[in-house]
């Protein structure tokens, strides 16, 4: 891991161009003739970030891009590159390349050098194109019809190759490097953000390309603090301090999403029977997690051990699913949420990777919490990583 190549990052060529075949099928049962895909790096919605990168191996390093696929295996595909074009020539398979521009025009070239002007488009990514620039496409292009087309994408992504776990399993080697500098470093009169700058060092030394959400250190018992856990690190830790860690690293474009407690000093026997607790509603989803099960049952299974421990509460959501993005579908326990496609209950598929992250706060024990990700199995859910599920007395 500390001597990653270039070549290390690349996506291989038949990993892409399975996954183009793969969406080529499910336009077909759409009828769908020419998929126009946008990533937005900088979007608000979960996922846009990886829509373009998972059926390219590109990611832009300055401003959104586009690719357009038709369905047709006998047409190239098309991808925009950097506006900046800060480009290297290795980093994508597709050989149909321009220069981002101006969308519109580039569209229109190609669906009229194609013929597939005029035809049934799939707009994937939709949430990352204005309202404006739908209204060009409208006006300018005249297709039959433009219809969305992400959950094409999502549920693809959504079940993961062995290409993509030996990914999330090399970032969380990674990130328990950073879990054990933790250990190491933490006492009293370090600032949490003095905690995060070691982690990082540490995980960007053994081979971490970025950290897919802020790396969140947490301390004390005080509520209000602790509920701006994304936005910590101003404060100093003092003896006998709960300290909680959330923070993922990415390998390859793929992302890990871990938990552990810390205490200063010793942990207190309410401490441990509560990580106790949330250890067995930990392992109760995970046994759950099989193919065909629903994102409810995971979550209920979850939620049946902490209501028999402490009473029926609002429990978060249990997890998420994980890969280029590190939320992404399916969301487990979050179906409450009627409003958004993204987050209603959906039954399980082999080779799924999601997110178990059980947690409670009491004003004597702090935040504890404990995070994995799970490879959805026919015997349950596997682990990817193999950090110590305890809480780490430093």
């Amino acid at each position: 891991m500390d001597n990653q190549t270039f070549d290390d990052i690349i996506m291989p060529e038949k990993e892409i161009s399975k996954r183009i075949s793969n969406i080529r099928k499910k336009m077909a049962e759409k009828n769908i003739d020419v998929m126009i895909i946008f990533s937005g790096p900088g979007s608000l919605r979960y996922g846009q970030r990886g829509h373009v990168l998972y059926l390219s191996g590109y990611e832009p390093y300055f401003g959104d891009c586009m690719m357009i696929l038709p369905g047709d295996d006998k047409y190239e595909p098309l991808l925009e590159t950097d506006s900046a074009d800060y480009f290297p020539e290795n980093r994508t398979w597709i050989k149909n390349r321009v220069k981002t521009g101006d969308h519109i025009k580039a569209i229109k070239d190609y669906l009229s050098n194609t013929g597939f002007i005029n035809d049934r488009i799939g707009i994937a990514g939709e949430y990352s194109v204005s309202p404006a620039f739908y209204l060009r496409m409208v006006e300018q292009l005249k297709p039959s019809e433009i219809v969305p087309a992400s959950d094409i994408l999502e549920s693809e992504r959504a079940v993961k190759s062995e290409f993509e776990v030996n990914c999330m399993k090399k970032a969380a080697d990674i990130a328990a490097k950073g879990f054990e500098a933790a250990a190491n470093f933490i006492k009293s009169g370090v600032k949490e953000s003095d905690i995060v700058g070691e982690v990082e060092r540490v995980c960007r030394k053994h081979g971490a390309q970025f950290f897919p959400h802020s790396t969140m250190v947490s301390s004390g018992n005080d509520e209000v603090h602790l509920s701006n856990w994304w936005n910590c690190g101003r404060r100093v830790l003092k003896d006998g301090d709960p300290v909680l860690m959330d923070f993922g690293t990415m390998y390859s474009g793929y992302c890990c999403d871990l938990c552990r407690p810390y205490v200063i000093g010793k942990a207190s026997v309410k401490q441990k029977d509560v990580l106790n607790v949330l250890l067995d509603a930990h392992y109760a989803a995970a046994e759950a997690a099989k193919p065909g099960v629903m994102t409810s049952e995971v979550d209920a299974a979850c939620n049946k051990v902490l209501t028999a421990a402490w009473g029926d509460q609002e429990w978060w959501g249990v997890g998420h699913g994980v890969g280029l993005e590190v939320h992404e579908w399916p969301f487990v326990g979050y179906h409450h949420i009627v409003d958004d496609e993204a987050y209603k209950d959906v039954p399980l598929e082999e080779n799924m990777v999601i997110s178990l992250e059980p947690t409670i706060y009491f004003s004597d024990t702090g935040d504890i919490q404990i995070e994995d990700q799970f490879l959805v199995t026919k015997a349950g859910g596997v682990r990817l990583n193999d950090i110590p599920h305890k809480i780490f007395e430093v």
